[in-house]
């Protein structure tokens, strides 16, 4: 009886030993492809895309990702609350103060974040997005004085809206984007077995001088490390894939991992190319939907709406007018969330014939004609 207990004791062990050698090894292999804008600048588009054979849950499908005094990525993720969009800047020693939301769009949250270093990261449960549906994302970075602000942005293919989803303040001088750009997809609760591909085309970095750079080529690679016995991919080690494919939108780069039929067709790491020959990106630029001014004694009201199918807001310009055409007052500000200015007007001018012209630039440094408008009382 003894001996029978003795071996059943000595089985279960092994039983524990073997599944505790088998955890933490069935995560699908972490990839990335970092695009060759090798240089500094005010900002990052990309376009992301997962077919509907490549969505699986517990997946970030990370599409922006920079270096620099304040690093940081953006991406679409299949979670179990929803498909949502995130944004994230990590903490750096050279910040003055902690990371904090100045604009959180609708449904935006924010909060703290640890692990990998520490931060704050923004995510949207309510905006969601599809599966083979591309889907552009942009950030764009400014000075505010001694500080460095971040913009994020996305726009649906499906819908062709834009959004604004939050906006972050860095307390770091001229923080901008350093590069390579780097893209990866990642499974973060070892579903291995499940396929998971990422889409990625329509790259676009703007150069501190105002230059555009079309993203022309990168690298491709696997995190070899986590490919090891007794890692977090080793049971996967050799199920991923990456390059260039093309269906009826044209040719893209692609990552794909885990999934049990998956089998790489290139070398870890890679490097793969797609040839661009726009000089700018091409998506329509600002349009002013409807704009107003009302005066309460001394006190203009400017109010104006966009047009979301067409690029966001960055910056206005407002100038009141006499009937002489000469300039009473003027008001301007960065401000993608802006949608209205108030002027405190001078006393003699309130019996004049005002007229408002209002002057706008969208996040990629477009400009609008200059609308003017009559103001009412």
């Amino acid at each position: 009886m003894k001996r029978a207990k003795k071996i059943l004791t000595l089985f279960c062990v092994s039983l524990i030993s073997a599944a505790a050698l088998e955890a933490g090894q069935n995560a699908a292999p972490s990839s990335h492809f970092v695009f060759d804008d090798n240089f500094e600048g005010d900002i990052l588009i990309n376009e992301v895309r997962v077919p509907k054979e490549g969505v699986a849950m517990y997946t970030y499908y990370e599409t922006l990702g920079w270096r620099g005094e304040a690093s940081g990525y953006a991406g679409i993720q299949v979670h179990p609350r929803a498909n949502n969009f995130i944004f994230s800047i990590w903490d750096h020693k050279a910040h003055k103060a902690p990371i904090r939301a100045v604009h959180r769009g609708p449904g935006t949250l924010t909060e703290k974040f640890g692990g990998e270093g520490t931060g704050l990261k923004s995510w949207n449960f309510e905006l969601g997005w599809e599966p083979e549906v591309w889907y552009t994302l942009v950030s764009r970075s400014w000075a505010v004085a001694d500080h460095t602000f971040y913009g994020f942005w996305a726009r649906s293919g499906k819908t062709g809206r834009w959004t604004h989803l939050v906006t972050m303040d860095v307390a770091a001088k001229n923080a901008f984007f350093k590069g390579g750009t780097d893209a990866f997809i990642e499974d973060w609760l070892e579903t291995g077995k499940n396929l998971r591909t990422t889409n990625l085309k329509g790259g676009w970095k703007r150069k501190l001088s105002g230059e555009w750079y079309a993203f022309q080529a990168g690298r491709y690679s696997v995190n070899y490390w986590d490919l090891e016995p007794g890692k977090r991919s080793f049971n996967f080690k050799t199920n991923w894939d990456g390059g260039v494919a093309k269906d009826e939108t044209g040719e893209f780069y692609f990552m794909t991992a885990g999934g049990n039929s998956t089998k790489p067709s290139v070398k870890n790491p890679s490097r793969h190319s797609i040839k661009r020959i726009e000089t700018k990106p091409a998506y329509k630029p600002l349009r002013l939907a409807k704009v107003e001014a009302r005066l309460a004694k001394r006190n203009l009201t400017v109010n104006w709406t966009v047009d979301n199918q067409t690029l966001p807001l960055f910056e206005y310009r407002v100038r009141v007018l006499s009937g002489a055409g000469n300039i009473v007052a003027a008001s301007s500000e960065v401000k993608p969330h802006g949608r209205s200015a108030e002027i405190r007007l001078p006393a003699d001018s309130v019996d004049t014939s005002l007229e408002v012209e209002l002057l706008c630039f969208d996040i990629l440094g477009n400009q609008t004609k200059k609308t003017m408008v009559k103001v009412g009382r």
